[in-house]
C-alpha cells in the first residue's frame, strides 16, 4: 500500500499543480478583466471631468457661459430701469432637449452683434424645383422623411407635414418656465371666471455682447407690451453702469418688435380688476 501511494505520489502531485494552474489562471483572468474594466471606466470618467472641466475653464477666461439661460422681467419704474430674475440659471438642453434645435439657437446666438443683440433664425427656404438626378433624389427623401399616412374622410393618403416655426419652437418653451412661474394662480381664477385684467407680456430672446465684467448667456427678458411700444429713447436712471448694455438691449427689441412682432414670444398674465370705494374699476395706467 505504502508502495502504491510512493509511485502515484507523483502524479497526485501533479494534477494537484495543474488544478492550481488552472485555477490560478482562471483567477488571474477574472481578476484582469475586472481591472481593465474599472480602468476603462475610470479613464472614461476622467476624459469626461477633462472635458468638462476645459470647457468650464475657456467659459471661465471668456466671462461666456453658452449653456445656460435664465429670464428676466424688465421695466421703467419710476425713471429707472429695473429688472428681476423670473426664472434662475436654466441648462439649455434642459428647456430645450433637441440636440440640433440647441445648435440652431447657438448659431444664432453667435450672429447677435452690439447693435442687434436679439436671436434672429434663417428665414425658410423657397421651395424650388428639383434639377437634375441628385436633386430628385434630394427631394423624394425629403419628402419621405417629411410626410406621413392620414385617414381623412374615410380614406388614407399620404400628406406633408409642416416644419414647426422656428420661433414658435424656441419660445414654447420660455413662456411655459414663464407661466409657470408667475401666472398660475391667476391663470384658475380666470378659469373660474372671475373678473380680471389681461396684460401682454414680450419675451425676447437674447445674447447681450456685454463688457468684461459680466458674463455673457442667453437671457430671456420679458417686458410688459404696452411699456415696450412707448420705450424711452434717453437711458433712465441705473443701479451700475453697466446695467446701460440692457437698455441699449431693451431698445433694439422696441426697434424690431414694431416691424416683426412674429419673431418674439407673448406671455399672459391675468391680475383681479381692483375697484374703488364707489365700485368703479381702476385700471392700470
Amino acid at each position: 500500500m505504502i508502495d502504491h501511494v510512493t509511485e502515484n505520489a507523483g502524479h497526485l502531485l501533479d494534477g494537484l499543480l495543474f488544478g492550481l494552474g488552472v485555477l490560478a489562471v482562471y483567477l488571474g483572468a477574472v481578476f484582469t478583466g475586472a481591472l481593465v474594466r474599472s480602468l476603462a471606466g475610470a479613464g472614461t470618467k476622467g476624459l469626461t471631468f477633462l472635458g468638462s472641466y476645459l470647457t468650464g475653464w475657456f467659459d471661465y477666461v471668456r466671462g461666456d457661459e453658452r449653456s445656460t439661460i435664465n429670464v428676466t422681467l424688465n421695466a421703467v419704474v419710476n425713471g429707472k430701469l429695473e429688472f428681476d430674475t423670473l426664472v434662475a440659471d436654466r441648462r439649455i438642453t434642459d428647456v430645450w432637449p433637441n440636440t440640433y434645435r440647441v445648435q440652431m439657437i447657438r448659431r444664432a446666438a453667435r450672429k447677435t452683434t452690439l447693435d442687434n443683440p436679439v436671436l434672429r433664425f434663417p428665414d425658410p427656404p423657397r421651395s424650388k424645383k428639383p434639377r437634375g438626378l441628385s436633386g430628385r433624389i434630394r427631394a423624394v427623401v425629403h419628402d419621405t422623411l417629411t410626410s406621413a399616412h392620414v385617414i381623412e374622410n374615410g380614406r388614407e393618403q399620404r400628406v406633408r407635414l409642416e416644419k414647426e416655426n422656428d420661433y414658435r419652437a424656441a419660445y414654447g418653451p420660455l413662456i411655459s418656465l414663464v407661466s409657470e412661474t408667475a401666472s398660475n394662480d391667476n391663470a384658475i381664477d380666470l378659469a373660474l371666471g372671475r373678473d380680471m385684467d389681461e396684460y401682454r407680456f414680450v419675451v425676447a430672446l437674447t445674447f447681450e455682447k456685454l463688457s468684461n465684467r459680466r458674463a455673457r448667456h442667453l437671457r430671456a427678458l420679458v417686458i410688459w407690451e404696452e411699456a415696450l411700444r412707448n420705450f424711452p429713447e434717453h437711458c433712465p436712471q441705473v443701479e451700475f453702469p453697466e446695467h446701460k448694455t440692457r437698455f441699449h438691449t431693451l431698445q433694439a427689441i422696441a426697434r424690431q418688435y414694431r416691424t416683426h412682432p412674429e419673431r418674439f414670444g407673448i406671455v399672459k398674465f391675468w391680475r383681479p380688476k381692483e375697484m374703488d370705494r364707489n365700485g368703479a374699476r381702476v385700471g392700470v395706467s
